[in-house]
């Protein structure tokens, strides 16, 4: 299916011949014309545009007898959409029976009547339907164009769609319900753009693309569409389950157990930390001003709580120790004290940050931050950079000789 045209003096034979109804193409006028779409021996489809008193009239519209009589008939609808819109009129009229009612409802049209919107969104879907790549069908631009628009397209929806979820991960303040539908309603869109794109490459290679290379980009366009349900199941749904658990208060990783010494100088904080722990925290060292250590011990959990809890533990210039094992975010309010010690039979685990449906890329910003986050705590920075080099899957558990090393601890005592 060609593009729309003019009909010029040459077509009238052929337009009398195949759409009857139409006037001569002689007895056209700048207000009044008729447009055809070319197939390959033969016109497709006609309709006559007429500019009448605010509106533009559209029909009769005939279409050849074959199986794009739909398409080419949309194409024509919509050729006369751009066309008002170009000339400044906001209403097209249908003739009676130019159009099917059912295909005439689906458009938009009631009774006939359509009102024309305008604008830059409209002025860009006439550009599209121009081209021959219509937003949402098939269209009669070449293949090649038709690939590269709707690749394109594709690939910026799924960036988009995906990567909101690192502003939702990242971005500044606490957790909301915005956080998670944003990203979980984006990644949605994105991911059905793409397919309909998909689709409509594999469309255009059945009817333009030699048979060969049609199954060639069918099966390019099966496995897309699994890339795209994969997408979707690695780093969408883990992404958005966690940020919904953050949201929804953390209960299953919040385990964090908090107590003072009976002499009420020591506080030890024990298990791991959900997203509201620090609050207990808080609350046990104010309620006890003479707590001068801090002694930890747990596996870790929400990097954000352990910060809160190594700010506190360094604006109250309090020590820290580990009498038996800290790991992960345990390891990052450990370095909150001023003095760090650990007992002979005491472990710290370290690895780079990690969040769930998030790779390496998405990561980098974040373990830079946690080197310079680490080097400002007195770590050397050969220390730090190993941190980060282990991967989120293993802990790196240095020797006491390490740690005292790295400038991780001061002392190692019993």
């Amino acid at each position: 299916m060609g593009a729309v045209r003019r009909a010029i003096a040459a077509d009238g034979e052929g337009i009398a011949r195949l759409f009857p109804s139409l006037p001569p193409v002689a007895s056209t006028s700048d207000t009044r014309a008729i447009f055809v779409i070319d197939g390959e021996t033969a016109p497709l489809g006609a309709v006559l545009l007429e500019q009448a008193a605010g509106h533009l009239a559209v029909g009769p519209l005939e279409t050849a007898s074959n199986g794009e009589r739909t398409e080419v008939a949309r194409a024509l609808i919509a050729f006369a959409e751009m066309a008002a819109r170009a000339i400044g009129l906001r209403e097209v009229r249908l003739a009676d029976g130019s159009v099917p009612s059912d295909l005439a409802a689906s458009l938009g049209y009631r009774d006939g009547v359509k009102r024309i919107r305008a604008g830059k969104l409209a002025r860009m879907i006439d550009h599209l339907e121009a081209l021959g790549v219509p937003l949402w069908r098939d269209g009669a631009a070449p293949f090649d164009l038709t690939l590269y628009y709707r690749g394109v397209w594709a690939a910026m929806a799924l960036l988009i769609g995906f990567g909101s979820i690192t502003l939702a991960v990242f971005g500044p303040g606490d957790v909301t319900l915005l956080h998670v539908l944003g990203p979980a309603l984006l990644c949605l869109a994105a991911s059905a753009f793409a397919f309909v794109q998909v689709c409509l490459i594999a469309i255009a290679a059945r009817r333009r693309a030699p048979v060969p290379v049609a199954l060639g980009i069918f099966v390019a366009a099966a496995l897309s569409i699994a890339g795209i349900g994969g997408l979707f199941y690695e780093r969408a749904l883990p992404s958005i389950a966690e940020l919904w658990a953050i949201y929804s208060g953390d209960e299953a990783l919040d385990t964090l157990a908090v107590s003072v010494s009976p002499d009420g100088t020591a506080l030890s904080i024990e298990g791991a930390y959900g997203t509201n722990s620090a609050d207990a925290v808080r609350r046990a060292l104010d309620k006890h001003p003479a707590v001068r250590r801090v002694v930890l011990a747990g596996p870790g959990g929400r990097i954000g709580t352990a910060f809160e809890i190594n700010r506190m533990i360094r604006n109250r210039r309090l020590s820290t120790r580990v009498d038996t094992a800290c790991a992960s975010a345990c390891t990052i309010a450990f370095l909150g004290g001023n003095d760090r010690s650990i007992s002979p039979g005491g472990r710290l685990g370290f690895h780079q940050g990690s969040f769930p449906g998030l790779g390496p890329n998405d990561l980098y910003e974040s373990n830079r931050d946690m080197r310079r986050f680490l080097v400002a705590s007195g770590v050397t920075p050969e220390f730090a950079q190993r941190v980060i080099d282990t991967p989120p899957d293993e802990i790196w558990t240095p020797t006491p000789q390490e740690l005292l090393a790295g400038r991780v601890v001061q002392r190692v005592t019993r």
